[in-house]
């Protein structure tokens, strides 16, 4: 009697590959902050935020814009507490890049500018300056740090990028574009120094990336020969001391790309981050590799039960047989 035994394949066997996502075709990229980060005084203002065409994070999308998708929630007059209450409904998981220029309305920077042109030494211009220099060791790095937890809340994916101020003056003894005394001027990039200082020491604790302008902006503040800002002609439209188009083309798009990398080195960024890590599939295949080795274990058990059984019936039908030929 020929006793056949049939395995049928299950697949179980097998690991099943993970499934792998398709690659991203496109930046998720969100611009945080103030009128820097809106690009106040590059250009024609669009909406209630002023927001121009100029801006950095604008002018970083246009390199590539069919794969950058810009948010630009950026606003005129934002602090980092407003950056916290009405911008950050742009970002979630899919956030892929983070930009954040904020803090010199924390200071009230401009609004001091106004106060001191012309009356260094009176008592408003003294007070102004006094809770700048105050601010910068309390109120900003409270401010802008818990800013930056929140941002890596909501965008935990993203590649975060605080985005710094130019100096405003270039050393000089006379100043045409900005004709207010040496000391106030001194004054005012020491503001600016201390603001970036804190943005770059707050970054760094939130695992941020800093980018500074200074080194772009190095011969183009006011008091040079041509600057990338705009002087006193825009107290009126309030753009003084904003960069002007050439100042965020020249000045904070090269510092911005070389931070963060083009639309396509940010691709492969993402490309990589996406992807499965070694050590993962590793674990999975193992986990496959013992799934698949307990079943063919089973399997062959079952088979070898089968065969005894079947073997176990012949023996006893020729044994029966025997038994009654020998009657």
């Amino acid at each position: 009697m020929a006793v056949g035994v049939a395995v049928i394949g299950t697949g179980l066997g097998a690991g099943a590959p993970a499934a792998v996502a398709a690659p991203r075709s496109s930046v998720q990229f969100v611009a945080l902050g103030d009128s820097y980060a809106a690009g106040v005084g590059a250009g024609t203002e669009s909406t209630a935020c002023r927001t121009t065409s100029g801006a950095y994070a604008a002018l970083w999308s246009i390199t590539k814009p069919e794969s950058a998708k810009l948010d630009q929630a950026g606003c005129s007059g934002a602090t980092s507490s407003d950056v916290v209450d009405r911008q950050l409904g742009a970002l979630n998981a899919d956030t892929d890049l983070v930009s954040l220029t904020v803090g010199s309305n924390d200071l009230g920077l401009t609004d001091a500018v106004r106060v001191c042109v012309g009356k260094e030494k009176s008592a408003p211009c003294v007070a102004a300056l006094a809770a700048i220099r105050a601010d910068l060791t309390t109120k900003l790095p409270t401010g802008i740090g818990t800013l930056l937890a929140t941002i890596k809340t909501k965008a935990a994916n993203a590649k975060v990028a605080v985005v710094g101020y130019p100096l405003p003056f270039v050393e000089a003894t006379d100043c045409p574009a900005f004709p207010a005394a040496k000391s106030l001027r001194d004054a005012g990039n020491a503001a600016v120094s201390g603001l970036n200082s804190v943005l770059e020491a707050q970054a760094q604790q939130a695992g941020a990336e800093f980018v500074s302008v200074a080194a772009g902006f190095a011969t183009h503040g006011l008091c040079g020969a041509s600057p990338w800002l705009v002087g006193l002609e825009g107290l009126d439209a309030q753009t003084t001391l904003h960069p002007t188009l050439e100042g965020q083309r020249q000045g904070y798009l090269p510092a911005f790309t070389q931070a963060v990398g083009s639309v396509d080195e940010m691709l492969a960024w993402i490309a990589e981050r996406d992807a499965p890590s070694a050590g993962s599939a590793a674990s999975g295949d193992a986990s496959s590799a013992g799934f698949g080795g307990w079943v063919w274990w089973l399997v062959g058990g079952i088979a070898v039960l089968v065969v005894v059984s079947a073997l176990s019936v012949v023996l006893v039908r020729r044994g029966a047989r025997r038994a009654a030929t020998g009657r």
